[in-house]
């Protein structure tokens, strides 16, 4: 399972530069290099966030509960 996970990650951080340069440019492993990075800041600030947005939406629930009709 985990090589099927990195495998799919390693083809998408390949597939998006190639897009925007050549494979064969000097510049593809910069571009990849940075793409991946976005990719990693990405996924770790999911990761953080979902705690502040669960206590952001109780807080939400809890106001409007004290509010409601």
């Amino acid at each position: 399972m985990p090589h099927w996970i990195s495998e799919t990650i390693l083809t998408v951080v390949n597939f998006i530069p190639a897009l925007f340069v050549a494979q064969d440019s000097p510049n593809f492993m910069l571009i990849r290099a940075m793409f991946g990075l976005l990719l990693i800041v990405l996924v770790m600030y999911l990761i953080a966030m979902r705690p502040i947005r669960s206590a952001v939406a109780r807080y939400m629930t809890k106001i409007s509960k004290q509010n409601g009709p």
